[in-house]
Formats: structure tokens, C-alpha cells, sequence
């Protein structure tokens, strides 16, 4: 696992590529919004599950170099580990590793998108989704287009934005108010193989 700018990790190695392939364990690293640790017990009350059912996915996890313990708190007559990411950005390498590095990249793509269906279905019949204005909450799309080199750069300028904004609002969350809200953000910019192959171009 290399270290890359910007404080983030460049996933590497059949170990760790296959920790991230589990939407679960890919939800327990999205828990982590703010500064602060989180115990075991913290994440399960996050999640809605029992702590139980998560000890073996965050020792993987912890295991794969992914997690680090931060150190402990008391908890009745003993003391709980506190956990972190090893950083704030998470990436996965899937230029070195061949085919078995494609094919993990693509689960763990495969298994964040089936934590959007899911979300999705929650948000359409939950009483605090917002589907207009400045603080709408719930947006879905999916486009198609031919694009020329500027126009690509230019989406790829916002989606940097986007990435920017995020991460400064994570890296300065203060205690969070009444009117603060957990929220996830899902995006893929992806060739189409085959798609316009046949039209003609400029100077033919």
C-alpha cells in the first residue's frame, strides 16, 4: 500500500483489494466523517447492527492495513479499542496486478454501486428526502455523450471540485448540528468500448 499526496493510500495487493470488495466492510470505511475514532460499539450504532456482527469485518480491515488503532476508552470494567483509516483518502491501484487487480477494482466498484440501490430505495420512501432546490438530498442520473478533449477536462475540473469540497468538509466537521445530515456521493466518468466507433470524423 503506497502512500500518495494529499494524505492518501494507493491500495495495492490481493489482501487489501480484497478487504474493500464487500459493501459492508466499504460501509464501515464511509462511517468515518469526521476527525474522531470510532470504537466497534460506535459503528455498529451507526450502522443499525449489532457490535458483534462486525468484530471479524473490522479485523480484516485492521488486518489489511486499512484501519489502525488510535489507542482505547474505558467501557465499564475494561477498555475498547478506538479505530481510524490509515488515511483520509482511500485508492485503489488497478494499473499494477493484471487481471486479478481489474477484477477487484471491479468488485469493490461493483459492491459501493450496490450500496447506492439500496440507499436509494431508503431515500424515495423516507420522509427526509428533498428532491428540489439548494438542499436536495436525493439525485440519481445517468448520461450518455460524445465529448470533445476540453469538454472532458472541464468535467473532470468539477468532479476534482466535488472530491476538494468533500474532503475539506470532512477534515473541518465541527460537532454536528440538528440540521446536518449524512449523506453519500457516488460518481463514475467511464469510456464506452465500441460506442461511436463507426461515425466519421473530421477530415474524412
Amino acid at each position: 500500500m503506497k502512500k500518495t499526496k494529499q494524505n492518501s493510500v494507493l491500495v495495492s495487493g490481493s489482501e487489501k483489494r480484497t478487504a474493500l470488495a464487500s459493501p459492508l466492510r466499504l460501509e464501515i470505511m464511509g462511517l468515518f466523517t469526521s476527525p474522531d475514532p470510532l470504537a466497534i460499539a460506535d459503528m455498529a450504532r451507526l450502522m443499525g447492527r449489532s457490535a458483534g456482527s462486525l468484530y471479524h469485518h473490522v479485523g480484516l480491515l485492521e488486518k489489511a492495513g486499512l484501519l489502525k488503532r488510535t489507542g482505547t476508552r474505558p467501557k465499564g470494567k475494561r477498555h475498547e479499542a478506538l479505530f481510524l483509516p490509515v488515511a483520509k483518502r482511500i485508492e485503489l491501484d488497478a494499473s499494477s496486478g493484471g487481471e486479478e487487480a481489474v477484477n477487484h477494482a471491479v468488485k469493490t466498484i461493483a459492491a459501493a454501486f450496490r450500496m447506492v440501490e439500496r440507499d436509494l430505495a431508503a431515500a424515495l420512501i423516507s420522509d427526509k428526502s428533498v428532491l428540489k432546490g439548494p438542499q436536495r438530498n436525493v439525485f440519481a442520473t445517468r448520461m450518455h455523450m460524445l465529448t470533445t478533449p476540453k469538454t472532458l477536462a472541464q468535467i473532470n475540473k468539477h468532479i476534482k471540485a466535488i472530491e476538494d469540497l468533500v474532503s475539506k468538509e470532512v477534515s473541518q466537521m465541527p460537532l454536528p448540528t440538528s440540521k446536518d445530515q449524512h449523506i453519500s456521493l457516488t460518481l463514475a466518468l467511464l469510456p464506452l468500448k465500441g460506442r461511436g466507433q463507426n461515425f466519421p470524423t473530421k477530415g474524412e
